[in-house]
């Protein structure tokens, strides 16, 4: 994973750097995985109402996973605008801009999504990681709740990659 980056967005003083990273393992080969995670409907088409995912590509991109699509994550509580950065067969980065937020930009600061994966002899381990920027006091909550939210992803992916194969 490369940690080239420009700057989209800056830590308050008064902040601490929160890094959530989980591993999964999944059965299925990494291309599959990767077709999973690249396809947008995987991040539109289920969606919970009032969230929504959407992309904005200029003419000359053919998906939305190409360098320097714009994405937004929002919905209450929630706006994560930001720019698709490396992306590469084992590697995927999406890095939040200034002024996006979780629960509000006086808590969270999200400024970094990436996804990774090796391949194994049984399927593949697939890495996801969101970096922010937290107030100290609920530096713990958010780690609890990072914890919580992404721990079905695994599951999700496996389900929703058998569906495809079928």
């Amino acid at each position: 994973m490369s940690d080239k980056r420009a700057v989209k967005n800056a830590k308050p003083s008064h902040f601490r750097n929160h890094i959530f990273e989980k591993t999964f393992k999944s059965q299925y080969n990494e291309a599959q995985v990767w077709d999973w995670l690249n396809d947008p409907k995987t991040f539109t088409k289920s969606q919970i109402f009032p969230y929504r995912v959407e992309f904005l590509l200029k003419p000359e991109e053919s998906s939305a996973f190409s360098k320097g699509v714009l994405n937004i994550h929002h919905g209450p509580l929630l706006s994560l605008a930001g720019e698709i950065g490396e992306v590469n067969a084992h590697y995927r980065d999406l890095q939040y801009f200034y002024g996006s937020y979780a629960i509000s930009f006086r808590l969270i600061r999200p400024y970094r999504l990436e996804f990774s994966s090796a391949p194994t002899e049984k399927g593949t381990h697939f890495t996801v990681k969101l970096s922010s920027f937290v107030q100290p006091s609920i530096y713990g909550m958010w780690s609890w709740s990072q914890g919580l939210f992404w721990s079905r992803f695994g599951n999700w992916m496996d389900r929703s990659i058998k569906k495809r194969i079928k």
